[in-house]
């Protein structure tokens, strides 16, 4: 039988031992890994809006601001929100916020149409508001 020199024998127990511990380590996803839920607000009208949007329990409330005719996205993670949007108008005295709760799931689009009453398509079909332009392609 062939013996190994002392320097072959500490190489080969040094491999094995770091082979051992490469396999019994499993990485750990990172806190807040994962898909986020994409929000998408598309303002269809003429005025301005704002929007905030805050974990119902409790967190930082993220502000959108979208000019006439714009739109913006945020990721977000998934959970429970409280979701604020005030049209900012020329005319003092009207109220105009509205304030509710909505559910987003992570790994999900969502698409949230501003308009007003008085929203005209500005000169686009109803298949062109419908395609505005934020479509994931998974």
């Amino acid at each position: 039988m062939r013996k190994l020199c002392p320097k072959s024998a500490l190489t080969a127990a040094i491999g094995l031992c770091l082979l051992a511990a490469g396999c019994g380590t499993v990485p750990q996803p990172s806190v807040g890994a994962g898909p986020a839920a994409h929000f998408v607000v598309v303002n269809l009208s003429d005025c301005e809006w704002q929007i905030a949007i805050a974990p119902a329990a409790g967190g930082e409330t993220r502000a959108l601001h979208l000019m006439a005719r714009a739109s913006q996205s945020i990721d977000l993670p998934g959970g429970d929100y409280v979701l604020e949007q005030t049209a900012l108008t020329a005319d003092a005295g009207i109220e105009s916020a509205r304030r509710f709760t909505s559910h987003l799931d992570a790994g999900q689009t969502y698409r949230w149409r501003l308009a007003t009453l008085l929203t005209a398509p500005s000169g686009e079909t109803d298949r062109d508001m419908t395609d505005d332009g934020h479509e994931r392609k998974r």
